[in-house]
């Protein structure tokens, strides 16, 4: 008889992840003792912990509510909308955007986060630049609008409200790469901000 012979674990012995049912495990949990596979066990500074445990831990830091999204949203969508109307409005090259756009954007997540009195969500960072890119995109598009328009009535000399396909402002805002890079700068500052633990 070999030594591999010994060694043989009936299917008693055999354990299985909790999530993953099919994986074979002899991880535990250190806090409440579920099995668990590598692709579930979270590595803390006091061991393994299922991702359960880990969220239950998290929980006690996101003390925000549904009504802060709103109100995150609203005021990255604002703030934004106000910076990419008046970025639209200056022209700048694309690189002064990003020099421009993390300020801007970092003061537009303290803006948000001192309206919630600094509550955190799970989803905030990703409601504020979600927010925040649509904002100065449309900021941008209403600039662009009302240039056009204006330029439409100066042609036709004020002859009456002459309406500007909104299309044509769409595409004009599209084509603004500097904008767009201003946009996205702004964005994933106001993520940065949340995400900062100060």
């Amino acid at each position: 008889m070999s030594d591999h012979d010994h060694t043989l674990e009936t299917d008693d012995d055999v354990t299985y992840c909790a999530v993953h049912p099919t994986r074979e495990t002899a991880l535990r949990c250190n806090k409440c003792g579920r099995l668990m596979c590598s692709d579930c066990a979270v590595l803390t500074p006091v061991g393994y912990r299922c991702r359960e445990c880990v969220r239950q831990h998290e929980d006690k830091f996101y003390t925000s509510n549904q009504l802060d999204y709103v109100i995150v949203a609203a005021v990255c969508a604002v703030l934004s909308g106000v910076a990419g109307y008046i970025i639209s409005a200056i022209g700048l090259f694309i690189i002064l955007m990003i020099f421009i756009g993390l300020p801007v954007g970092g003061a537009i997540g303290e803006a948000a986060l001192r309206a919630i009195r600094r509550r955190r969500g799970r989803q905030s960072a990703y409601v504020g630049a979600g927010a925040a890119a649509i904002g100065g995109f449309l900021g941008g598009l209403i600039h662009n609008y009302s240039l056009l328009s204006g330029y439409v009535n100066q042609v036709t000399g004020n002859s009456g409200a002459q309406v500007v396909p909104l299309d044509m402002a769409f595409n004009l805002t599209i084509q603004d790469i500097s904008l767009l890079v201003f946009v996205g700068v702004v964005a994933f500052a106001v993520y940065g901000r949340f995400k900062m633990r100060i």
